[in-house]
């Protein structure tokens, strides 16, 4: 239920009252202020199940869209209250005193499902699609100590499993263990003050939902300038964003280098 349900809390099931995103922000903040009480560093990590199906939200957020449909007021509605709950954890970093010196990163799972008719950014398909619809994401990061304060765009390729190396080493974490890293750290890409020359790679993604993967099935190899969807359609997504036109016939060596890097 996403109305006064129950929930795993270290390890054992208890009721808590309310929507369950609100839920998860209010458990989150209580132990920030813990944590911030004890002078101690802290990672909280506030991972969410909306926007989602099957659609609810509380009813004043419905109430912003009664111009849409009831399923489309819902999911904006989840929308809303997410920001909401955004912003008053910002506000609780600031009341803490601790702002300044927090790395606050937003971002999200996968691309759009329900908005995909409303806004897209031009992009091609959504939540599973290999095209870029589907897995391109935002990603805000704020962090007034280290520099990160300013607006700016950054448009190198990065993945989510750039942010365990990126955070080790800006909070100068040692890899005692001597993990290898699938990642790349993005400490000197963040940094406004640096002009650095980012290695080129290539990165996969893809979807499966079967039990057992299939190759190819669902797959995107990205590098900064190509896409190879499913090991047969090439694009070059800076000239060609949207993936309309398939250019791996006449870029034979492309496909073939990003075809032998997926099958190693």
């Amino acid at each position: 239920s996403y109305f006064d349900g129950q929930y795993f809390h270290n390890g054992e099931i208890v009721p808590a009252k309310g929507f369950c995103t609100d839920v998860f922000f209010e458990k989150a903040n209580d132990f920030i202020k813990e944590a911030a009480k004890k002078d101690e560093p802290f990672l909280a990590y506030i991972s969410l199940n909306a926007p989602h199906g099957p659609l609810h939200c509380p009813k004043k957020y419905m109430d912003l869209y009664k111009d849409q449909k009831p399923n489309v007021a819902a999911f904006f509605g989840m929308i809303s209250n997410i920001d909401e709950n955004v912003g008053a954890t910002r506000k609780l970093l600031s009341d803490l005193g601790i702002a300044d010196n927090t790395i606050f990163i937003f971002t999200t799972d996968n691309g759009t499902a329900g908005g995909e008719k409303i806004h897209n950014a031009g992009m091609k398909g959504k939540k599973g699609s290999p095209y870029d619809g589907g897995h391109r994401v935002p990603m805000f990061i704020h962090w007034p100590a280290g520099g990160l304060t300013e607006h700016r765009q950054i448009d190198t390729l990065t993945h989510a499993i750039d942010f365990v190396p990126t955070l080790m080493e800006v909070c100068k974490v040692p890899n005692t263990a001597e993990v290898k890293f699938d990642g790349t750290s993005l400490k000197a890409l963040l940094d406004p003050k640096t002009d650095v020359e980012w290695p080129h790679r290539f990165i996969i993604t893809d979807s499966q939902r079967v039990v057992d993967p299939q190759k190819w099935r669902g797959s995107a190899v990205m590098s900064q300038q190509y896409r190879l969807i499913n090991g047969k359609e090439l694009y070059d997504i800076k000239a060609d964003p949207g993936q309309a036109k398939n250019i791996a016939k006449s870029s034979p060596d492309q496909v073939k280098k990003m075809r032998d890097f997926y099958d190693a």
